[in-house]
């Protein structure tokens, strides 16, 4: 294996070149192992024989060969799988992480992974465990970028002053590049509730007023210009400024607030604007849920939604029991949009759940 990148710092354009780097590395190692397994058991065409049984089966297909990391993993993992029983060490542990790791490169490919140090952490921390157990030496990069995150992170780490000779980025795929730049642009229009503002503070000025649960402009209330809309756009300003007090309001109806000193993405003044109702936006949340048939539970802590959450989730269940079978892994954005994991293709939104419908602490604002 090549000399491998590390990050220096918390470069966005660095870190998805890293991740690219990482899994393009991993699938050609992998490949490399099952090419010398399926060979030494004559069937050299392993990969068209694979395609050929699931197209046969019904199961959907549009790998283009055996080096991508998403295929080894989907296959590896299925019930009737071929190459399964190649893998050395194969076990719940190495199933367990290989389905995180599919999840979160089907969110990278779709530039819903937030390009950040704590992504990267979580995806070379995959890769080591899936990696490690197979004897792949492709854990030896994930363990070197799991030791350099943290020391970044933790602040122990001394960027070099001058890097001679320069550290070359590794390269992005286009396609990655266009869907992470596409999603940039919609953040950086008009953030997720409760995140930090973007841009200048417009200039409307009116006052939240916390006991009459009014919205005031120069002393005098404003509901009328809000109608039907009035009560649902002051529970939404009160849950992410519940004490109140002067709030911002740009033209389009983006309105901010200082939270704790912090410029805030509080709500909307009037209707949201319109998009694709299916349209998943933002970015994941890194964190791993399960639907169990009557719930959601996050996997890590084991904790279930409906005993979680602040306010009632009766309905947001009610939605994911008509999508979802018990089982199926639920991802959830930072604009509180839940899909369910995909393995090819877009995914599409289920619902749509905000901080008091969600677990603390996992939406921005909690």
């Amino acid at each position: 294996m090549r000399a491998f990148a590390l990050p220096f710092d918390d470069n966005e354009v660095t870190i998805l070149g890293i991740i690219s780097a990482v899994e393009r590395a991993a699938a050609a190692e992998f490949c490399e192992f099952l090419n010398n397994q399926f060979g030494a058991l004559g069937q050299k065409e392993w990969f068209e024989d694979v395609r050929h049984y699931r197209k046969s089966i019904g199961d959907p297909f549009t790998y283009k060969n055996p080096e991508d990391m998403r295929f080894i993993i989907n296959e590896a993992v299925q019930d009737d799988s071929q190459i399964w029983h190649l893998i050395p060490n194969m076990n719940n542990a190495w199933t367990t992480a290989a389905i995180g790791l599919r999840t979160r490169l089907n969110n990278f490919h779709h530039g819903q992974l937030k390009p950040d140090l704590q992504s990267l952490l979580q995806i070379a921390t995959l890769f080591d465990s899936i990696a490690s157990s197979s004897g792949l030496g492709v854990a030896d990069w994930a363990r070197a970028l799991k030791t350099r995150i943290k020391k970044i992170l933790d602040g122990t780490f001394e960027k070099p002053v001058e890097l001679n000779p320069p550290v070359a980025i590794p390269d992005v795929p286009s396609d990655v590049t266009d869907v992470y730049n596409e999603t940039k642009k919609e953040l950086d229009k008009r953030p997720p509730l409760g995140s930090k503002w973007q841009g200048e503070k417009p200039q409307r000025k009116l006052t939240l007023d916390r006991a009459t649960e009014d919205l005031y402009e120069d002393g005098l209330s404003v509901s009328i210009e809000l109608g039907e809309l009035k009560e649902q756009t002051i529970t939404t300003w009160l849950r992410y400024f519940p004490r109140g007090g002067e709030v911002w309001v740009d033209p389009d109806g983006a309105s901010m607030a200082y939270v704790k000193g912090i410029a805030r993405m509080v709500g909307w003044f009037g209707p949201e604007p319109d998009g694709d109702e299916h349209e998943v936006r933002g970015f994941v949340v890194p964190r791993d849920y399960e639907f169990t048939g009557s719930d959601v539970r996050h996997l890590e802590s084991g904790k279930l939604l409906t005993s979680s959450s602040v306010d009632s989730v009766r309905e947001i269940i009610e939605v994911l029991s008509k999508h979802l079978v018990q089982n199926d892994r639920v991802s959830i954005t930072d604009y509180g949009d839940i899909f369910n994991s995909v393995t090819e293709g877009v995914a599409k939104k289920i619902t749509r759940a905000h901080k008091d419908t969600w677990f603390g602490g996992h939406l921005p604002g909690s």
